[in-house]
């Protein structure tokens, strides 16, 4: 039980770090090439949101990331799973 939760914490604290980076590396690529205001996400789950005002951008993470990173964290556990039964 203990490999399950160490590739759980592991997968989804990989996955959330790539997507917090992403995201701040997009919303930085944006500001400097002047793109117009976007929102990457389905429905209601939201990944990033850039905004750009008269005087102002703005970059907002979502309640995508953590869903996401989450995800991950169960797809590594059930990964780390598999390899364990055909191991042992």
């Amino acid at each position: 039980m203990r490999t399950l939760v160490i590739a759980f914490v592991l997968g989804a604290m990989a996955a959330g770090l790539a997507l917090v980076v992403a995201g701040l590396a997009l919303g930085v690529t944006a500001d400097a090439a002047g793109w117009d205001s976007f929102r990457i996400g389905a429905g209601a789950v939201v990944l990033v949101e850039f905004e750009r005002d008269t005087t102002s951008t703005g970059t907002t993470l979502g309640n995508g990331v953590p869903l996401a990173a989450l995800a991950c964290g169960f797809l590594n556990a059930a990964g780390a799973a598999v390899l364990r039964r055909r191991a042992g």
